[in-house]
């Protein structure tokens, strides 16, 4: 597999400067055609993602309530690498932004899915002002849409 190099990301369109920084999460939500929100990673989903300028990402979420664990479970070994899979998510890698069609594509490198590494994860911008920012994307399940709002940290 041939990864994807930051200085191709930086030739062909330089990081837009007001993405720049480290991010907090502040939520992370699935809206569906009928306006239903599920939360993924729970209501308190918290998560950080970085861009830096020579167009390096890394992105990191996670669900800070794990279920408690049952007193029956047998394998407590297999039972804590499903809890970490299931309220963990990160991958990172080169990004270029196209400030045309205001979208951000982050060229995962390495992923804590393994099906994720090799692709190229689009997502859609909006600032609302100069510190708080709006990553959105349709997730392929119909009219499924990932929305996920961030604050720069300072």
């Amino acid at each position: 597999m041939t990864a994807f190099s930051a200085k191709t990301a930086e030739a062909s369109v330089a990081p837009e400067p007001a993405l720049v920084g480290t991010w907090h999460l502040v939520s992370y939500a699935l809206r569906d055609g009928a306006s239903d929100v599920i939360y993924p990673l729970g209501k308190e989903a918290q998560g950080q993602i970085i861009y830096d300028d020579l167009g390096n990402m890394s992105c990191h979420l996670i669900n800070p309530s794990p279920p408690e664990r049952p007193r029956d479970v047998q394998d407590g070994t297999a039972y804590e690498a499903r809890m970490s899979y299931e309220r963990y998510s990160s991958y990172y890698g080169p990004y270029e932004v196209d400030v045309v069609s205001r979208q951000v594509h982050h060229h995962v490198v390495g992923a804590l899915m393994p099906g994720w590494v090799g692709t190229t994860v689009v997502r859609s911008y909006a600032f609302d002002g100069p510190d708080t920012v709006t990553l959105s994307a349709k997730t392929g399940f119909g009219e499924q849409q990932a929305i996920l709002k961030w604050h720069r940290a300072r």
